[in-house]
Protein backbone atom coordinates (compact mmCIF):
# COMPACT_ATOMS: atom_id res chain seq x y z
CA UNK A 1 0.00 0.00 0.00
CA UNK A 2 2.94 2.37 0.96
CA UNK A 3 4.71 1.16 -2.06
CA UNK A 4 1.25 2.37 -4.30
CA UNK A 5 1.71 6.15 -2.67
CA UNK A 6 5.39 6.30 -2.83
CA UNK A 7 5.10 5.74 -7.16
CA UNK A 8 2.40 8.16 -6.91
CA UNK A 9 4.24 10.78 -5.67
CA UNK A 10 7.42 10.11 -7.78
CA UNK A 11 5.26 9.81 -10.93
CA UNK A 12 4.27 13.60 -9.78
CA UNK A 13 7.49 15.09 -8.79
CA UNK A 14 7.23 17.68 -10.57
CA UNK A 15 3.80 18.62 -8.32
CA UNK A 16 4.83 16.89 -5.56
CA UNK A 17 8.70 18.95 -5.12
CA UNK A 18 7.56 22.82 -4.99
CA UNK A 19 4.84 21.70 -2.91
CA UNK A 20 7.16 20.97 -0.50
CA UNK A 21 9.32 23.54 -0.97
CA UNK A 22 6.37 25.65 -0.39
CA UNK A 23 5.84 23.87 2.61
CA UNK A 24 9.21 24.61 4.04
CA UNK A 25 9.61 27.84 2.88
CA UNK A 26 6.02 28.90 4.05
CA UNK A 27 6.55 27.32 7.34
CA UNK A 28 9.47 29.31 8.12
CA UNK A 29 7.89 32.81 7.23
CA UNK A 30 5.11 31.53 9.53
CA UNK A 31 7.81 31.21 12.23
CA UNK A 32 10.00 34.46 11.48
CA UNK A 33 7.35 37.06 10.84
CA UNK A 34 4.00 38.50 12.85
CA UNK A 35 0.19 37.30 11.50
CA UNK A 36 0.07 41.54 10.32
CA UNK A 37 3.69 41.72 8.65
CA UNK A 38 2.92 38.40 6.25
CA UNK A 39 -0.45 40.00 5.55
CA UNK A 40 0.49 43.34 4.81
CA UNK A 41 3.27 42.63 2.68
CA UNK A 42 1.35 40.82 0.53
CA UNK A 43 -1.68 43.02 0.14
CA UNK A 44 0.52 46.43 0.04
CA UNK A 45 2.16 45.08 -3.32
CA UNK A 46 -0.66 46.05 -5.78
CA UNK A 47 -0.94 47.63 -9.03
CA UNK A 48 -3.82 47.78 -11.04
CA UNK A 49 -2.88 45.03 -13.73
CA UNK A 50 -2.13 42.44 -10.60
CA UNK A 51 -6.25 43.81 -9.44
CA UNK A 52 -7.56 42.19 -12.98
CA UNK A 53 -5.17 39.34 -12.67
CA UNK A 54 -5.57 38.62 -9.53
CA UNK A 55 -9.34 38.41 -9.34
CA UNK A 56 -9.20 35.97 -12.56
CA UNK A 57 -7.31 34.10 -10.20
CA UNK A 58 -9.31 33.59 -7.01
CA UNK A 59 -12.50 32.74 -8.80
CA UNK A 60 -10.64 29.55 -10.00
CA UNK A 61 -10.56 28.62 -6.95
CA UNK A 62 -14.25 29.22 -5.79
CA UNK A 63 -15.33 25.65 -7.04
CA UNK A 64 -16.85 26.41 -10.56
CA UNK A 65 -13.60 25.36 -12.49
CA UNK A 66 -13.60 21.83 -10.16
CA UNK A 67 -17.40 21.56 -10.89
CA UNK A 68 -16.89 21.80 -14.74
CA UNK A 69 -14.57 18.86 -14.72
CA UNK A 70 -16.75 16.60 -12.67
CA UNK A 71 -18.77 17.78 -15.35
CA UNK A 72 -17.08 16.84 -18.10
CA UNK A 73 -16.01 13.48 -16.65
CA UNK A 74 -19.81 12.84 -15.73
CA UNK A 75 -20.93 13.83 -19.49
CA UNK A 76 -18.21 11.48 -20.41
CA UNK A 77 -19.65 8.73 -18.43
CA UNK A 78 -15.89 7.88 -17.06
CA UNK A 79 -17.39 7.18 -13.60
CA UNK A 80 -13.93 6.44 -12.27
CA UNK A 81 -12.77 9.55 -12.92
CA UNK A 82 -15.68 11.44 -11.82
CA UNK A 83 -15.97 9.88 -8.14
CA UNK A 84 -12.69 10.53 -7.44
CA UNK A 85 -12.63 14.13 -8.03
CA UNK A 86 -16.21 13.99 -6.13
CA UNK A 87 -14.76 12.23 -3.17
CA UNK A 88 -11.63 14.97 -3.53
CA UNK A 89 -13.97 17.95 -3.58
CA UNK A 90 -16.46 16.46 -0.92
CA UNK A 91 -13.85 16.01 1.40
CA UNK A 92 -11.88 19.09 1.04
CA UNK A 93 -15.18 20.82 1.54
CA UNK A 94 -16.14 18.80 4.62
CA UNK A 95 -12.57 19.30 6.57
CA UNK A 96 -12.52 23.32 5.47
CA UNK A 97 -15.99 23.84 6.57
CA UNK A 98 -15.56 21.99 9.95
CA UNK A 99 -12.45 23.96 10.59
CA UNK A 100 -13.70 27.58 9.73
CA UNK A 101 -16.47 27.11 12.85
CA UNK A 102 -14.42 25.66 14.96
CA UNK A 103 -11.77 28.04 14.91
CA UNK A 104 -14.34 31.15 13.97
CA UNK A 105 -11.26 33.50 13.11
CA UNK A 106 -11.65 37.00 11.99
CA UNK A 107 -11.06 37.83 8.67
CA UNK A 108 -8.58 40.93 7.84
CA UNK A 109 -11.25 43.85 7.70
CA UNK A 110 -12.50 42.68 10.91
CA UNK A 111 -8.97 42.43 12.69
CA UNK A 112 -7.66 45.31 11.72
CA UNK A 113 -8.76 48.21 13.76
CA UNK A 114 -8.18 50.84 10.49
CA UNK A 115 -9.75 49.13 7.42
CA UNK A 116 -8.85 51.73 5.20
CA UNK A 117 -5.12 50.37 5.36
CA UNK A 118 -6.39 47.43 3.59
CA UNK A 119 -5.93 47.21 -0.49
CA UNK A 120 -10.00 46.32 -1.51
CA UNK A 121 -11.09 45.96 -4.69
CA UNK A 122 -14.84 47.65 -5.30
CA UNK A 123 -16.47 44.48 -6.98
CA UNK A 124 -15.01 41.50 -4.38
CA UNK A 125 -17.19 41.28 -1.87
CA UNK A 126 -14.93 41.31 1.53
CA UNK A 127 -16.25 38.52 4.30
CA UNK A 128 -15.57 39.75 8.49
CA UNK A 129 -15.69 35.96 9.38
CA UNK A 130 -14.90 32.33 9.06
CA UNK A 131 -11.06 33.21 7.89
CA UNK A 132 -9.09 30.03 9.02
CA UNK A 133 -8.71 27.98 6.70
CA UNK A 134 -9.15 29.22 3.20
CA UNK A 135 -11.61 27.25 1.52
CA UNK A 136 -11.02 28.81 -2.38
CA UNK A 137 -6.96 28.09 -1.53
CA UNK A 138 -8.12 24.11 -0.38
CA UNK A 139 -10.22 23.89 -3.26
CA UNK A 140 -7.63 25.32 -5.66
CA UNK A 141 -4.78 23.01 -4.68
CA UNK A 142 -7.55 20.01 -4.79
CA UNK A 143 -8.45 20.85 -7.87
CA UNK A 144 -4.62 21.40 -9.70
CA UNK A 145 -3.35 18.17 -7.77
CA UNK A 146 -5.96 16.29 -9.16
CA UNK A 147 -5.34 17.43 -12.36
CA UNK A 148 -1.75 16.90 -12.06
CA UNK A 149 -2.43 12.87 -10.66
CA UNK A 150 -5.24 12.92 -13.78
CA UNK A 151 -2.65 14.27 -16.49
CA UNK A 152 -0.22 12.08 -18.35
CA UNK A 153 2.08 15.27 -19.52
CA UNK A 154 3.66 15.07 -15.55
CA UNK A 155 6.33 17.67 -16.29
CA UNK A 156 3.05 20.34 -16.40
CA UNK A 157 2.95 19.38 -12.70
CA UNK A 158 5.39 22.80 -11.61
CA UNK A 159 3.36 25.23 -13.68
CA UNK A 160 -0.16 23.59 -12.10
CA UNK A 161 1.05 24.63 -9.03
CA UNK A 162 2.06 27.82 -9.80
CA UNK A 163 -1.44 28.29 -10.35
CA UNK A 164 -2.51 26.88 -7.22
CA UNK A 165 0.14 29.28 -5.83
CA UNK A 166 -1.20 32.17 -7.70
CA UNK A 167 -5.11 31.41 -5.71
CA UNK A 168 -3.66 31.20 -2.50
CA UNK A 169 -1.62 34.71 -3.25
CA UNK A 170 -4.84 36.32 -4.34
CA UNK A 171 -6.52 35.33 -1.19
CA UNK A 172 -3.97 37.88 0.29
CA UNK A 173 -4.23 40.08 -2.02
CA UNK A 174 -8.10 40.79 -1.81
CA UNK A 175 -8.04 41.38 1.84
CA UNK A 176 -9.71 38.08 2.40
CA UNK A 177 -7.42 35.57 4.69
CA UNK A 178 -4.13 35.57 6.27
CA UNK A 179 -1.19 33.45 5.00
CA UNK A 180 -1.81 30.70 7.70
CA UNK A 181 -5.65 30.86 6.30
CA UNK A 182 -3.77 29.69 2.50
CA UNK A 183 -0.76 27.77 3.84
CA UNK A 184 -2.92 25.34 5.94
CA UNK A 185 -5.72 25.62 3.05
CA UNK A 186 -2.96 24.06 0.57
CA UNK A 187 -2.14 21.29 3.14
CA UNK A 188 -5.67 20.36 3.21
CA UNK A 189 -6.65 20.55 -0.53
CA UNK A 190 -3.32 18.54 -1.48
CA UNK A 191 -3.15 15.80 1.29
CA UNK A 192 -7.11 15.22 0.38
CA UNK A 193 -6.73 14.61 -3.43
CA UNK A 194 -3.41 12.93 -2.88
CA UNK A 195 -5.33 10.59 -0.33
CA UNK A 196 -8.35 9.62 -2.10
CA UNK A 197 -6.55 9.19 -5.38
CA UNK A 198 -4.29 6.95 -3.57
CA UNK A 199 -7.03 4.95 -1.90
CA UNK A 200 -8.73 4.69 -5.40
CA UNK A 201 -5.61 3.24 -7.07
CA UNK A 202 -4.87 0.70 -4.25
CA UNK A 203 -8.13 -0.31 -4.30
CA UNK A 204 -7.55 -0.79 -8.89
CA UNK A 205 -4.07 -2.09 -7.93
CA UNK A 206 -6.03 -4.91 -6.30
CA UNK A 207 -8.36 -5.56 -8.88
CA UNK A 208 -7.34 -8.63 -10.95
CA UNK A 209 -6.72 -8.00 -14.40
CA UNK A 210 -6.31 -4.03 -13.83
CA UNK A 211 -3.26 -2.03 -14.50
CA UNK A 212 -2.21 -0.49 -11.46
CA UNK A 213 -0.25 3.02 -10.78
CA UNK A 214 2.82 0.26 -11.23
CA UNK A 215 2.09 -0.01 -14.91
CA UNK A 216 1.75 -3.59 -14.24
CA UNK A 217 -1.74 -6.38 -14.33
CA UNK A 218 -2.74 -7.90 -11.57
CA UNK A 219 -3.83 -11.36 -12.14
CA UNK A 220 -6.11 -13.63 -10.21
CA UNK A 221 -4.84 -15.71 -7.26
CA UNK A 222 -4.42 -19.20 -7.72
Amino acid sequence: MLKTLATLVAKNRYFFIPFLLWLIIGGALLTIFTKDQLFLAVNGTHNPVADILVTISTYVGNGLLFGLILAFFLFKRQWRNFFMGAAAFLLVTLIVQFLKRAFSEPRPISYFPDPSILHILPWISVHSGLSFPSGHTSTAFAMYCFITLMWSNKKMGWALFLLALSTAHSRLYLSQHFFADVYWGSIIGTLCCTLVYWLFEYRKSQTPGTTCIHNTVITPSA
